[in-house]
C-alpha cells in the first residue's frame, strides 16, 4: 500500500520536472541578479517587508472590528494600527528601514553567537563541541563586522536575500535533476 503512495508521488513528481526546472532556471537567475545588484535587492527586501507589514496591519484591524469584542478588540487594533505604521514608515524611508533591520539582524547575531560559545564551553565534554564553538565564533564575528561596516545598510538584507533565492533556485534545479535519472513505472502500473 505504502509502494503505491510513493509510486503515485514519484508518477506526479514527472509529470511537473518541466516546472521543477523552469522554476530553478528563474529563481536561479533572479538570485545572481540580486546578488550583482544588492542595493536593489536590499531595497526589494524593504518594500516587501513594508508592504507586507501594512497588509498585515489591515487584517488585524479587519479582525480586531469584525471577530473580537472588548479588551481583546483593543489590542488587535492597536496592534493592527502599529503593524501599519510601521510597514508605511518601512515603505516611505526604506533607507532608514534598512539601517534599523540590518542594526537588529546584527545584535541577533551576536547574542546568538554568544549563546552558542556558551553552548560550546557547557558541552565541553561532548565530542563535537568545537564545531559548536566554532559556529558560535563565526556568528559572533558576522554579527560585530555587520555592526561595525558603515555600508552594511545597503546590502546585508539584499545578500540575504539573493542568497536565498539563489538557494531556493538550485534547489529546484537539483529536484529536477533528481526527477529526470529516476525512472518512474508507468502509469498502467500505479
Amino acid at each position: 500500500m505504502k509502494t503505491v503512495g510513493n509510486d503515485l508521488v514519484r508518477h506526479q513528481l514527472h509529470e511537473n520536472r518541466k516546472w521543477y526546472l523552469g522554476l530553478g532556471i528563474l529563481l536561479t537567475l533572479f538570485g545572481i541578479v540580486l546578488l550583482v545588484s544588492l542595493p536593489l535587492a536590499t531595497l526589494s527586501a524593504i518594500l516587501i517587508f513594508g508592504a507586507l507589514m501594512m497588509l498585515g496591519g489591515i487584517i488585524h484591524i479587519i479582525a480586531g472590528l469584525k471577530i473580537f469584542s472588548g479588551t481583546f478588540r483593543i489590542l488587535w487594533l492597536l496592534f493592527g494600527i502599529l503593524y501599519f505604521v510601521a510597514g508605511y514608515y518601512a515603505f516611505k524611508t526604506p533607507a532608514q528601514t534598512a539601517v534599523v533591520l540590518t542594526d537588529l539582524l546584527a545584535i541577533f547575531l551576536i547574542i546568538a553567537g554568544a549563546v552558542r560559545i556558551f553552548n560550546a564551553v557547557l558541552f565541553k565534554a561532548v565530542q563535537g563541541w568545537g564545531w559548536i564553538l566554532f559556529s558560535g565564533l563565526l556568528t559572533l564575528i558576522a554579527g560585530i563586522v555587520i555592526l561595525k561596516t558603515p555600508g552594511a545598510p545597503f546590502w546585508v538584507l539584499g545578500l540575504f536575500l539573493a542568497m536565498d533565492v539563489l538557494f531556493q533556485g538550485i534547489n529546484y534545479l537539483s529536484l529536477a535533476s533528481y526527477i529526470k535519472n529516476d525512472v518512474p513505472k508507468s502509469s498502467a502500473d500505479i
